[in-house]
């Protein structure tokens, strides 16, 4: 079953928008590195992380930060490839790849710069493909998560944590929580209703969430069928909007800007659908039969 990739483009001026239903031709002789293969249970990464530091604060309002995946297996793989998605007050800030040939060890870093408060976020899709000698081929897969909160305020210094400690770290996450909350759900419920999709017969995961399943299945599912589901999921992402965002017109443009996607598991798990905008507000609904029923 092919993914299909709904765009839609609001044009300011007109009556009305536009559907372009379609599957994204552009990206289709992608290279596939995260490819579709049995999961492997007998095997398991040795060490699989993602980080966020500050390094630096340059001044009152601007500060450095080192963002980090690092992941082991226990063995060389024929293909090792690491995707992680960085987002800031619920928009994406940046991305990371690397892919290597017959390695056991991948590490990637970058260094950001930022001002003012925020909460950032990264999730890393670690991926492993092995080839054995009975040309059997299967695949080993987790996700790592780490998150940062930064309280800039002119009447105190700078606070930077991942868990708050104090009534002002609280209260500060509980502020900047509560706004970038309401944003990503008046996007989500505006690109809900906009695909007229019936939002009470969906299992609803932010991308940000996704790691949390590497342990917790999702309801009425094992963990086993959950980590496949979730192999899935993270195809899709990785081809139709971690490599770029196909516009109406067959160019592809970053996804750099865009909100948080939300994962939409339909409760039979015969279907997902992931919603998001892009920084210039087109509406995206990629849809992928799982092929379960």
């Amino acid at each position: 079953m092919k993914w299909i990739l709904t765009v839609s483009i609001l044009i300011t001026g007109l009556i009305s928008g536009f559907f372009l239903f379609y599957s994204s031709p552009s990206v289709d002789n992608f290279q596939e590195t995260i490819a579709h293969y049995p999961i492997d249970e007998n095997k398991k990464f040795t060490k699989a992380s993602t980080t966020i530091d500050l390094i630096d604060e340059m001044d009152e309002d601007e500060y450095t930060l080192l963002w980090k995946t690092d992941s082991e297996f226990d063995e060389n793989s024929y293909l090792s490839h690491d995707i992680s998605l960085l987002f800031e007050d619920g928009r994406l800030k940046e991305t990371m790849s690397l892919a290597v040939d017959n390695d056991n060890k991948l590490s990637q870093k970058m260094k950001l710069n930022g001002e003012d408060s925020g909460h950032f976020e990264a999730i890393t899709f670690h991926y492993r493909q092995i080839n054995y000698d009975n040309e059997i081929t299967k695949s080993v897969q987790t996700m790592s998560y780490d998150q940062l909160y930064i309280l800039d305020s002119p009447l105190s210094s700078i606070e930077i944590f991942k868990e708050p400690n104090s009534e002002a770290q609280k209260e500060g996450k509980r502020i900047l929580d509560t706004i970038i909350q309401q944003n990503l759900e008046y996007t989500w419920e505006e690109l809900i209703n906009y695909f007229h999709i019936q939002a009470e017969n969906y299992h609803h995961v932010p991308l940000t969430h996704l790691a949390k399943h590497n342990q917790q299945a999702l309801p009425n599912l094992s963990i086993d069928e959950t980590k496949e589901l979730l192999a899935t999921t993270w195809r899709g992402l990785y081809k139709y909007y971690f490599l770029g965002v196909e516009k109406h017109d067959g160019t592809v443009k970053s996804p750099i800007g865009s909100s948080v996607p939300l994962v939409l598991f339909h409760k039979s798990y015969s279907h997902i659908i992931i919603i998001f905008t892009n920084e210039d507000g087109a509406k995206y609904n990629i849809v992928k039969n799982t092929g379960r029923f």
